[in-house]
């Protein structure tokens, strides 16, 4: 009698335990790759970011540390007084340094400085008339930048608007007077440049998460009679 031919295959048990197995390593697989691809997300969002709020802090403090405020004019006291001489600023000298974040123009800063925001390797030389402009809706940061002739906002028709930075949500600015800090400054009403500048940054990246950037510029030309507190590193928050 011949013996019968054995059936080769598998049994329902074996491809059902088979298909658990792969469904479990796919599963893993897949698992890891969306945890690494919305990690990544994350990463390169902060980059952006960070990215941004650095150009935009260090281009303004760099400007800010080269602020320029003419020669004051020096009165002396009338006659009979024990007095020292006092400045006076004339009412058509050029308002060197203005600083105001709720502008309703969104003109947060307007200064004069020896340094020049350029394009090439090379900065040129000179003073230029710069304004910075927060349009709070669109979340951007704009600059305007000009050659300082003499009169300070002469140019304001010929204003070049250009992008500095985008996805700010809030701009902070802070005065330091050598005593407290000042929400606004006025150079004709404060008769001097401010110590230091606080900046302070708030960017949402493009997963919806809040980072904070802040730092301290110093003005080197200002003559002040006090120190300014230590400065602060560029400090990132989520």
């Amino acid at each position: 009698m011949k013996d019968r031919p054995k059936k080769t295959g598998f049994t329902l048990v074996e491809v059902l335990v088979a298909t658990a197995i792969m469904v479990t390593i796919v599963s893993m697989v897949y698992g890891s790759y969306f945890a690494t691809s919305k990690s990544t997300q994350a990463y390169n969002a902060k980059m952006d970011c960070l990215h941004e709020a650095r150009k935009a802090i260090t281009q303004m403090a760099r400007q800010i540390r080269g602020s320029y405020a003419g020669a004051v004019d020096t009165l002396p006291q009338p006659a009979g007084t024990m007095h020292q001489k006092v400045n006076a600023i004339p009412e058509n000298t050029t308002n060197y340094f203005e600083g105001n974040q709720d502008n309703p123009s969104g003109e947060i800063l307007h200064l004069i400085t020896s340094n020049a925001i350029s394009p090439g390797q090379n900065s040129p030389q000179g003073l230029f008339d710069v304004i910075y402009r927060l349009d709070k809706r669109a979340g951007t940061l704009f600059l305007s930048q000009t050659r300082f002739v003499g009169v300070s906002k002469e140019a304001a028709q010929r204003k070049s608007w250009h992008q500095l930075a985008k996805g700010i949500s809030s701009l902070n600015l802070g005065f330091f007077d050598g005593r407290q800090w000042q929400n606004t400054w006025d150079f004709k009403e404060n008769k001097k440049l401010p110590c230091a500048i606080r900046i302070k940054i708030d960017c949402e990246g493009r997963n919806h998460h809040q980072y904070h950037y802040e730092t301290i510029a110093h003005i080197c030309c200002g003559k002040n009679d006090r120190s300014t507190p230590s400065d602060l590193l560029v400090s990132i928050s989520r």
